[in-house]
């Protein structure tokens, strides 16, 4: 991955906060990124199965244009 470099003429400010969440907020957090992580692998498993489906269909001769259409 390129290396951001800052234009001539622009400024950067970051800021860092420190979050104290009540363990009620700790339990929303994780189940919150539980949730991401579960979709983000049920997505990756769609994208695999389409091109596996996709490799697959090439074997058996079946022209481009009759694939199994890309995900967007």
């Amino acid at each position: 991955m390129a290396r951001f470099e800052v234009p001539a003429g622009w400024t950067v400010q970051a800021y860092r906060f420190a979050l104290d969440p009540t363990p009620a907020q700790v339990r929303a957090f994780r189940s919150h990124a539980g949730g991401a992580r579960f979709a983000h692998n049920v997505m990756l498993a769609v994208v695999k199965a389409v091109i596996d489906q996709r490799a697959a269909e090439r074997s058996y001769g079946i022209v481009e244009a009759e694939l199994t259409p890309l995900l967007n």
